[in-house]
């Protein structure tokens, strides 16, 4: 790693938003109500284009001490049978109110663990969501699974039904990171299952990896790495660890001691970067990277990567639904997440009512920004003319202080000035959060007080 590449990382490592939204979740407001979100999906049923629609499976046999995602652990079975049959009730609330708009471009299973259930309790919820939505021809069908826990017979219906993308849950090969997090994987169910997929013929494979975990080295990291590239997989996602565990009791358990220190967690992410790119892989935003044919490093050189709550992707729908504990919706011009908790979010459901507990409503300077952030850090760029096309406005007028504010990327070769707008550079990709931020009006107005609490950017 280049000392310039260094000085940069410490430079910019701040807390930041991911920027799977905007505004970002802590400035959505509990105010935002069930009859909100109702209003929110008669809106979207004005149109008839393509939806998305993100359920969430909260199950997992045991908790990763590293783990921020909502989930339940349980050993009982009705509980997921209770909560597929909650499912299918708020599935029934939703579609009610979108009317005929039933179309699906995209659909993500994530958790929790979504192979926690048996291979009948997959097939049935399928199944009921088959009964409410259609599938288009080519729509993504993706789902996240625990190589720990899912096995052929899973893999073999999820084929059969038409999953076409699967991701797997790794982080990490090494056995001593490994312990150290909580989750003991070994090289022979990852391999074994990956293998599986590939003969069932799923056209889109991903792997998960975190850096900054205890015990990381550049020399361990760098073995991870590259079996994974030995793999051939099509995406990778390469996240970085965010130690939280103020917020985040269980992460208690992870021994700080362990964790790699700042300058090695650089390193560890400039390590990751370089092997990606040398093996050929394209980088996708800020941590993602996938083969040069892949339809995702294919969006970006086309300029059409669009992202959403469920990543990146070349699926770009003006609305999304979320269906399950925790669940997160973008639909009709308003985000609305469910509640947190497994009762909390049945218990309504079970009155007929949906389970909205905040949210917020897009204002016309949030729709902007929003286009904004989205075209950069998806495609690496701002094209002033298509900015005026959508909103009416004139760039160098409507974002005059960010635009000064931007000086100090252009002339750390970050960005760089073109005939019809910005460029992030590929330097610059790496610091895209930060490069974000800058448009975002609700950190801009928090910078001398107190800010929400975000991972680091680095």
């Amino acid at each position: 790693m280049s000392d310039n590449i260094q000085k940069l990382l410490h430079k910019y490592d701040r807390p930041g938003p991911r920027y799977t939204s905007y505004p970002t979740v802590p400035e959505w407001s509990d105010k935002f109500s069930p009859e909100d979100y109702i209003q929110a999906l008669k809106r979207a049923s004005e149109t008839n284009e393509p939806l998305s629609l993100y359920v969430h499976i909260p199950f997992c046999r045991k908790r990763c001490f590293y783990c921020g995602c909502n989930t339940t652990i349980t050993k009982k079975p009705e509980k997921p049978a209770d909560y597929l049959l909650t499912l299918k009730r708020e599935i029934e609330i939703v579609t009610n109110q979108l009317d005929q708009r039933n179309r699906l471009i995209q659909m993500h299973w994530g958790g929790g663990t979504p192979t926690y259930l048996t291979t009948e309790q997959i097939e049935w919820l399928f199944n009921e969501i088959s009964a409410k939505f259609e599938f288009l021809e080519d729509a993504e069908i993706a789902i996240e699974v625990d190589p720990r826990v899912t096995t052929t017979e899973q893999l073999e219906l999820l084929a059969k039904l038409g999953f076409n993308r699967i991701s797997l849950g790794v982080q990490d090969f090494n056995e001593k990171v490994q312990t150290a997090i909580g989750r003991n994987q070994t090289q022979d169910q990852t391999l074994s299952l990956f293998k599986t997929c590939r003969e069932l013929g799923f056209n889109g494979i991903n792997i998960d990896l975190i850096y900054g975990l205890p015990f990381q080295t550049v020399q361990n990291f760098s073995k991870s790495i590259q079996q994974v590239i030995d793999l051939k997989t099509d995406r990778v996602a390469v996240y970085s660890y965010a130690h939280l565990p103020s917020i985040i009791t269980h992460q208690r358990r992870i021994d700080e001691n362990a964790l790699p220190q700042t300058e090695q967690k650089y390193k560890l992410f400039a390590t990751a970067i370089e092997k990606f790119i040398d093996a050929g892989y394209v980088q996708i935003g800020m941590d993602h990277f996938a083969r040069s044919d892949d339809e995702l490093a294919l969006a970006v050189k086309n300029g059409t990567l669009h992202r959403n709550f469920m990543g990146y992707t070349t699926k770009r729908t003006s609305d999304m639904l979320g269906i399950g504990m925790s669940a997160i919706g973008d639909i009709g011009g308003s985000f609305a997440q469910n509640y947190s908790k497994l009762d909390t979010y049945m218990r309504p459901i079970a009155e007929n009512q949906n389970a909205v507990f905040r949210g917020c409503v897009l204002t016309e300077d949030d729709k902007i920004r929003r286009w904004t952030i989205i075209s950069i850090m998806c495609n690496g760029v701002l094209d002033f003319t298509e900015l005026e096309k959508q909103f009416g406005i004139k760039y160098a007028e409507y974002f005059t202080d960010e635009d000064k504010e931007l000086a100090e990327f252009i002339g750390d070769g970050l960005m760089e000035r073109t005939e019809s707008g910005l460029k992030v550079t590929a330097k610059g990709m790496i610091f895209v959060r930060n490069i974000s931020l800058v448009f975002d009006a609700y950190m801009r107005s928090k910078r001398d007080g107190k800010t929400p609490l975000f991972s680091r950017t680095i």
